[in-house]
């Protein structure tokens, strides 16, 4: 049953019954080498009423995915690193046209179309400083007040977010967990803290009694300022799409020789615990940021993969029919070496992984480090236009092209077996992505019908909500193909209009002040 929360006169924390209403709140091994495109599928043998029950199935398990934020923008790259540092102090511009949505993460920053904010941007959230061990805002959210904290929401909505306009708003509080047991060291202060409160409040209760009383008071508390909040901001802002960064986490990091990535089942049941929290989300914000551990490995993709996964899972939560938009949270650097970047095969693990499975977009997020001086935004710049640019246009007009061509444009191409490592990616042997000397970048070649085959063979589709779309079986129906991204790099040609590899059309295409970048990727196969 849905809640929300408010003060009585004491203070004290109450929830109220579903009836209530916000108005009260008006204050296989990856290895780089040529993707192997595979013969057609052969005669399959089965009986015409087989064929009629599979339609059937089909049919009835229909998967959606939510709609493009942007339109035409089917999958959504956001930048949220402080980069703005790079070419105002230090003259470094950075390429940032692919990029739909773009803001740094900032305190100062504000009237962006992407705007995180941390524990003491937004209201008065109660926590425990890590560096201090101060306790703000009331420590716990069962002393926190919700009135001061709703007022302050409004200005700081206010101060950050423009009126009428369109955006994520990402909530970022990570001091403690909704879910009692998932507080464990450090954070098990919270639940020592709430133990000590209701002893002081109930001191005939004993031990067990007491933690049996501070988990059902803690849970329900920060339950009210996580929902309350959504609510509001909701209000406030309803052309953004508002949710919690890390949310889902399904704690599937590596800890054995075996690892397969998956995400245990007892998180699965506690994840299943916060459909409040999805049903009241307009967005999800998984991370799946890399530690040097997972560095060109097989388990880096594993691990993003089930990450990804349980996102999915839980954006239909609110709806079967319409899905919430998942946006993965991603860094260019690994988390615990500063600016030691993906390199592209860690690319593939993350970017590759996310694209494949059918999510919305992706949030590049970044520290103050990667721009504190012109050496490291050089560097960054560099990455940018030799090894993340030219993967992010790859792999998102190969996905583009796969949902042209397999949902005219109505959905997007979702992989067909979870968990092999079919990639969207160009084919190597048809195409080849080139920086001109005028930096634009440009894509040299045209697709053939196998390639298309291929996506056929190892994808299918996820329609958009609220849009009725039919699966393209045979691909030789396809005799166009037009996609681009932004920055008009464009793939724009008639199929079969010549030999294999041999483009019809080339966009800005210079043979002599070109430097060939990428044809990109690994070979498909199961891990």
């Amino acid at each position: 049953m849905l809640r929300s929360c408010i003060f009585e006169r004491s203070d004290k924390l109450k929830c109220l019954g579903e009836n209530f209403q916000p108005f009260v709140f008006a204050m296989g091994v990856l290895r780089f080498q040529r993707i192997l495109f595979r013969s057609s599928v052969g005669s399959s043998g089965l009986t015409q009423a087989a064929l009629t029950l599979l339609l059937i199935i089909c049919c009835s398990t229909q998967e959606y995915r939510a709609p493009p934020f942007i339109p035409n923008i089917s999958f959504l790259w956001v930048w949220n690193i402080p980069s703005e540092r790079c070419a105002i102090n230090f003259n470094v511009h950075l390429d940032l046209n692919l990029f739909s949505l773009v803001g740094s993460p900032r305190k100062t920053a504000k009237g962006q179309n992407i705007t995180i904010f941390y524990n003491s941007r937004l209201g008065y959230y109660p926590y425990i400083d890590d560096k201090t061990g101060k306790g703000m805002n009331g420590e716990i959210p069962q002393t926190g007040n919700m009135i001061k904290h709703l007022a302050k929401v409004r200005k700081d909505i206010d101060y950050y977010i423009d009126v009428d306009t369109t955006g994520l708003g990402v909530i970022d509080w990570e001091n403690w967990r909704p879910i009692w047991i998932r507080n464990w060291k450090p954070k098990d202060i919270y639940k020592n803290l709430s133990i000590e409160l209701v002893h002081q409040q109930h001191a005939e209760l004993n031990d067990t009694e007491a933690t049996m009383k501070a988990k059902e008071d803690f849970e329900s508390a920060g339950r009210c300022f996580m929902e309350t909040t959504l609510k509001l901001v909701k209000e406030l802002r309803p052309n953004y799409l508002w949710g919690f960064y890390l949310f889902p986490d399904c704690y599937n990091g590596f800890k054995d020789t075996d690892y397969n990535g998956s995400c245990p089942d007892i998180e699965k049941k506690r994840n299943d615990r916060l459909n409040w929290l999805w049903k009241e989300s307009t967005a999800l914000f998984p991370s799946i940021y890399l530690s040097s551990k997972f560095k060109s490995t097989l388990k880096a993709a594993l691990y993003v993969r089930n990450r990804v996964l349980e996102a999915i899972r839980l954006s239909v939560v609110h709806s079967v029919k319409h899905p919430l938009p998942v946006f993965v949270y991603t860094r260019p650097v690994f988390v615990d070496i500063d600016l030691k970047y993906l390199s592209q095969e860690d690319l593939v693990n993350t970017i590759g992984e996310t694209v494949s499975l059918g999510a919305s977009g992706m949030v590049m997020w970044g520290s103050l480090n990667i721009s504190q001086n012109v050496q490291s935004c050089t560097e960054l710049d560099n990455y940018m236009k030799n090894t993340l640019n030219p993967y992010i246009i790859n792999v998102t007009l190969a996905a583009k092209m796969c949902s042209q061509a397999l949902c005219q444009d109505q959905g997007v191409c979702v992989r067909k077996h979870w968990n092999s490592s079919d990639y969207l990616h160009l084919n190597p042997d048809n195409f080849v992505i080139q920086l001109e000397s005028n930096g634009k970048y440009t894509v040299q070649g045209v697709p053939t019908l196998e390639d298309l085959q291929q996506f056929s063979q190892n994808f299918y589709c996820a329609c958009y909500a609220n849009v009725h779309c039919m699966e393209r079986v045979d691909m030789s129906e396809v005799h166009t193909i037009k996609v681009c991204v932004p920055g008009d790099v464009c793939i724009d040609t008639f199929l079969n209009s010549g030999p294999s590899g041999q483009p019809s059309s080339w966009k800005e295409k210079s043979a002599t002040s070109s430097s060939t970048l990428s044809a990109m990727p690994p070979a498909t196969g199961s891990p």
